[in-house]
Protein backbone atom coordinates (compact mmCIF):
# COMPACT_ATOMS: atom_id res chain seq x y z
CA UNK A 1 0.00 0.00 0.00
CA UNK A 2 1.45 3.74 -0.70
CA UNK A 3 2.42 6.10 1.87
CA UNK A 4 0.64 8.86 0.10
CA UNK A 5 -2.04 9.48 2.96
CA UNK A 6 0.69 9.32 5.47
CA UNK A 7 2.66 12.27 3.32
CA UNK A 8 -0.53 13.83 2.06
CA UNK A 9 -1.79 14.52 6.02
CA UNK A 10 1.66 15.55 7.30
CA UNK A 11 2.05 18.22 4.98
CA UNK A 12 -1.64 19.10 5.07
CA UNK A 13 -1.16 19.10 8.75
CA UNK A 14 2.12 21.34 8.39
CA UNK A 15 0.25 23.78 6.09
CA UNK A 16 -2.56 24.42 8.13
CA UNK A 17 -0.10 24.93 11.32
CA UNK A 18 1.25 28.06 9.35
CA UNK A 19 -2.03 29.48 7.96
CA UNK A 20 -3.16 28.95 11.79
CA UNK A 21 -0.20 31.40 12.41
CA UNK A 22 -0.54 33.49 9.71
CA UNK A 23 -3.85 34.04 10.46
CA UNK A 24 -3.66 35.00 14.26
CA UNK A 25 -1.03 37.60 13.87
CA UNK A 26 -3.18 38.80 11.40
CA UNK A 27 -6.14 38.99 13.48
CA UNK A 28 -4.21 40.70 16.72
CA UNK A 29 -2.92 43.04 13.84
CA UNK A 30 -6.82 43.82 12.74
CA UNK A 31 -7.95 44.25 16.45
CA UNK A 32 -4.71 46.39 17.19
CA UNK A 33 -5.45 48.82 14.19
CA UNK A 34 -9.24 48.53 14.82
CA UNK A 35 -9.24 50.25 17.88
CA UNK A 36 -7.58 53.62 16.74
CA UNK A 37 -10.63 53.34 13.78
CA UNK A 38 -13.81 54.98 14.64
CA UNK A 39 -16.84 53.06 14.69
CA UNK A 40 -18.56 52.53 11.37
CA UNK A 41 -21.92 54.48 11.13
CA UNK A 42 -24.90 52.50 10.20
CA UNK A 43 -27.69 53.93 8.18
CA UNK A 44 -30.75 55.75 9.29
CA UNK A 45 -32.22 57.18 6.57
CA UNK A 46 -35.81 55.81 6.10
CA UNK A 47 -36.15 53.72 2.83
CA UNK A 48 -32.59 52.73 2.82
CA UNK A 49 -32.06 49.42 1.49
CA UNK A 50 -31.34 46.46 4.68
CA UNK A 51 -27.87 45.25 3.79
CA UNK A 52 -26.67 41.65 5.18
CA UNK A 53 -24.22 41.88 7.84
CA UNK A 54 -20.77 40.57 7.52
CA UNK A 55 -22.06 36.96 9.43
CA UNK A 56 -24.56 36.43 7.23
CA UNK A 57 -22.79 37.11 4.08
CA UNK A 58 -20.24 34.66 5.62
CA UNK A 59 -22.42 31.94 6.67
CA UNK A 60 -23.90 31.80 3.15
CA UNK A 61 -20.59 31.84 1.41
CA UNK A 62 -19.15 29.08 3.55
CA UNK A 63 -22.28 26.99 2.84
CA UNK A 64 -22.29 27.23 -0.89
CA UNK A 65 -18.44 26.26 -0.44
CA UNK A 66 -19.20 23.81 1.67
CA UNK A 67 -21.97 22.03 -0.50
CA UNK A 68 -19.41 22.43 -3.82
CA UNK A 69 -17.29 20.76 -2.14
CA UNK A 70 -19.31 17.61 -0.95
CA UNK A 71 -20.43 17.42 -4.87
CA UNK A 72 -17.02 17.56 -6.34
CA UNK A 73 -16.34 14.36 -3.85
CA UNK A 74 -19.13 12.76 -4.65
CA UNK A 75 -18.25 13.52 -8.03
CA UNK A 76 -14.75 12.33 -8.00
CA UNK A 77 -15.89 9.18 -6.57
CA UNK A 78 -17.53 8.42 -9.16
CA UNK A 79 -15.19 9.12 -11.53
CA UNK A 80 -12.96 6.95 -9.97
CA UNK A 81 -15.10 4.03 -9.71
CA UNK A 82 -16.35 4.56 -13.19
CA UNK A 83 -12.44 4.31 -14.51
CA UNK A 84 -11.72 1.27 -12.22
CA UNK A 85 -11.24 -1.81 -14.29
CA UNK A 86 -13.74 -3.88 -12.41
CA UNK A 87 -14.85 -1.55 -9.94
CA UNK A 88 -18.30 -0.37 -9.19
CA UNK A 89 -19.31 1.54 -12.60
CA UNK A 90 -22.03 3.41 -11.62
CA UNK A 91 -22.41 3.70 -15.84
CA UNK A 92 -23.14 0.17 -15.78
CA UNK A 93 -24.95 -0.37 -12.44
CA UNK A 94 -28.22 -1.43 -13.79
CA UNK A 95 -27.20 -3.38 -16.78
CA UNK A 96 -28.12 -6.97 -17.83
CA UNK A 97 -24.73 -9.00 -17.35
CA UNK A 98 -22.74 -9.99 -20.23
CA UNK A 99 -22.61 -13.56 -21.50
CA UNK A 100 -19.30 -15.28 -20.66
CA UNK A 101 -18.27 -17.71 -22.77
CA UNK A 102 -17.68 -20.59 -20.69
CA UNK A 103 -13.76 -21.94 -20.46
CA UNK A 104 -12.28 -25.22 -19.96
Amino acid sequence: MSNYLKYATEASDSYFAGLTETQEGFLKSVAALTAFLPAVPTPTAQGSVELPSMQEIMEASFSFAQKFLKKQQEFFEKAIAASTPGGANPMTRNAPPKNKAPTN
